[in-house]
């Protein structure tokens, strides 16, 4: 009996048993960094354990994203972790048994080509603008071998990793823990502040909330994209709209709203059951409605006015982006720019960003930068118009919620863990697209042939 019930619930007890210690570990420290610091490096050194003898990466998933929840609490702690150097190289080690173990296989999918280009441009930023210091500072290189040799090699893994149809409906259910856990950290935290101050403008905003809205907006699209899906999904997709709403980012809360509909209209057209569509409906409508009454009472808040006014930051910065094309067009200013000290200055161990995608495209890679991420977006828009019919299209719309609040956030532009997420979303789509046989990349590029 024992040995059944392990057998059918055993990940998902996993599941239940790590989001409620890492909620724990969340509240009883008070997202305090030096008490959170010691709770990462254990975490850190299980997913080293994991990698050392486990041949499959599926139950390390949700460790990794749940950590990744812990660390942004851990705001300007570069003194902090520094101390913990000496675990890179058990983690280095921790991967290099892995792979010769699991001995993955290099797979050239449809995405591969633009990530490499992607990966080329982010290399070349800044060439023959920035210093050559600057260019080499550590973590200028940090952050380049991130976005481009690191996504390829993310790439290679994870390709591996979701092959099959079940691998990739544990990495949605990961994904979905991973986004109720954040939404419950948000609701014990804002909660007891609306209560004191009376309203749900004038409560101080924590440092964590755009990290924190853009895991839950990532997370959103994994409530409907379930089997089975039933009217609790749309609940738990609710729980996050409104802890995304209630957390306090200015962009989360302008944002959100946008994904949540496309979400619901997805669910909505890809029920097949009359019975179920009709449901489907009427759950669409009335969260919709709701979710409307939310969103108008934003504009009564003075923050999200002051958001998309002539004195915030983020046009500065898109200002900026723009003069830095003119002044090195072909390859921007790079990541290891750090003329944007003046609008934004980042912590130790950071860079400089635009806190804008466009700009940071624009102005930080320049016309080798439109170029190649022109040309992935159009990939990964030909990819998820494949499967746009299947819950695998649920990765499409998480990839969506991030490219979201990557116009107003660093977003996509941090390696870890966001765009590690979304290499691993679009290998899971071409994973998903290859069961079905090899797609040429003619008929990739050109999706309204059959």
């Amino acid at each position: 009996m024992m040995k059944t019930v392990i057998r059918k619930y055993g990940a998902d007890i996993f599941r239940v048993g790590l989001s409620l210690f890492v909620f724990l570990a969340a509240v009883l420290t008070g997202g305090e960094t030096e008490r959170i610091a010691p709770i990462a490096v254990a975490l850190i050194c299980v997913l080293c354990v994991g990698l050392f003898l486990l041949r499959s990466t599926k139950y390390l998933t949700l460790l990794f994203l749940q950590l990744s929840l812990l660390l942004i609490f851990c705001y300007d702690s570069f003194s902090v972790f520094v101390r913990y150097i000496w675990l890179l190289p058990v983690v280095l080690l921790g991967m290099t048994v892995y792979l010769m173990r699991k001995k993955p296989r290099f797979s050239w999918g449809a995405s591969a080509l633009s990530l490499v280009a992607v990966s080329v441009a982010t290399l070349l930023g800044g060439v023959g603008m920035i210093s050559f210091a600057d260019y080499f500072r550590p973590a200028s290189l940090a952050f380049m071998a991130g976005l481009g040799p690191g996504l390829i090699f993310s790439y290679w893994i994870v390709k591996n990793e979701l092959k099959t149809g079940e691998d990739r409906d544990a990495f949605m259910r990961d994904l979905l823990y991973w986004g109720m856990t954040a939404a419950a950290i948000v609701f014990w935290y804002m909660v007891p502040f609306v209560i004191e101050v009376g309203s749900i403008f004038s409560y101080e905003v924590p440092q964590w909330s755009n990290n924190i809205s853009t895991m839950l907006m990532i997370a959103l699209p994994a409530a409907l994209a379930q089997k089975n899906r039933g009217f609790r999904h749309y609940l738990l997709l609710f729980f996050m709209f409104a802890a995304t709403l209630l957390a306090g980012s200015r962009g989360g809360q302008l944002l959100v709203g946008i994904e949540l509909v496309a979400c619901c209209l997805w669910a909505w057209l890809q029920e097949e059951n009359r019975v179920k569509k009709i449901c489907s409906g009427v759950c669409f409508i009335c969260i919709c409605a709701v979710a409307a009454g939310l969103l108008i009472l934003l504009y009564y808040n003075p923050d999200i006015v002051n958001f998309t006014g002539k004195d915030e930051v983020r046009w500065k910065l898109f200002a900026r982006g723009l003069e830095n094309f003119r002044e090195n067009p072909l390859f921007g200013s790079g990541l290891g720019y750090r003329g944007n000290a003046d609008l934004f200055s980042g912590k130790q161990g950071t860079i400089n960003w635009y806190h804008i995608f466009i700009s940071q495209v624009v102005g930080g890679l320049g016309i080798a930068g439109i170029l190649a991420w022109g040309y992935q977006l159009y990939t990964r828009a030909c990819l998820s118009r494949r499967v746009w019919r299947t819950t695998d299209f649920g990765f499409a719309l998480c990839y969506f919620g991030l490219l979201l609040m990557s116009m107003v956030n660093p977003g996509e532009f941090c390696p870890v863990p966001y765009a590690f997420l979304a290499v691993c979303f679009f290998a899971a789509i071409e994973n998903r697209i290859e069961e079905q046989g090899v797609l040429p990349l003619r008929r990739l590029y050109m999706p309204w042939r059959k």
